[in-house]
């Protein structure tokens, strides 16, 4: 089977949209990893309409104004995972579950692990909203993404205007930081060079210093 791509780049970097058919079949992360997502053959194709349309309306949840995708998706996959990927595709924008929450969803309480790993393995980042499923203590855990993506895509959905603003926040504070990091060290220096030298101690400092 030949999938159609499209490449689109975003304030998550590069993603890979990939259609089978008209309908939307995954979106890739630039550096993800070979074989978490098994396609067939794909194909580059910029007019495909789904993914022009796909492209059209992540550009529109990355600036703010989009809180739910309205696109035609098929999942490849177990039935277990399709289980997982469909109650992902329940969990409203802004809120998160846990692994534990979408297993008790399901219907199968004890597989949270392997909700773990079908939820690594969800094809449709961001449309299907693996990134709003956390760990039970509230930490991010891991995501196919990266965890800086994942934090990025939360704050926007946590009432940042747009993610580009959050990534420039993020940008402004590591600046900052670097800032106030070369003033201290330049501050350091000045003071090293005022300060009279200190001399090493004799050789009978350092017997009674070491006891020989």
């Amino acid at each position: 089977m030949t999938y159609a791509y499209k490449l689109m780049n975003s304030p998550v970097g590069q993603l890979k949209l990939v259609a089978n058919g008209d309908h939307l079949a995954a979106i890739l992360w630039e550096h993800d990893k070979p074989n978490r997502v098994r396609l067939g053959e794909l194909v580059e194709a910029n007019d495909r309409p789904v993914l022009i349309e796909t492209e059209r309306q992540l550009n529109e949840y990355f600036a703010g104004t989009r809180h739910e995708f309205d696109l035609p998706l098929t999942f490849q996959g177990t039935d277990f995972q399709k289980q997982v990927w469909a109650a992902l595709l329940t969990i409203p924008f802004g809120q998160t579950r846990s692994y534990s929450e979408i297993a008790t969803q399901i219907g199968n309480v004890n597989a949270v692990r392997a909700v773990g790993a079908a939820n690594g393995r969800n094809p449709i980042s961001i449309v299907a909203p693996c990134h709003r499923v956390i760990g039970a203590s509230g930490d991010l855990t891991g995501f196919a993404g990266g965890l800086a993506n994942k934090m990025l895509l939360l704050s926007l959905e946590a009432g940042q205007t747009s993610i580009e603003a959050e990534a420039d926040g993020q940008a402004d504070m590591f600046a900052a930081e670097e800032k106030t990091e070369t003033e201290g060290k330049a501050q350091f220096k000045s003071e090293a060079q005022t300060k009279p030298p200190r001399h090493a101690p004799s050789r009978g400092t350092q017997a009674s210093l070491f006891g020989n």
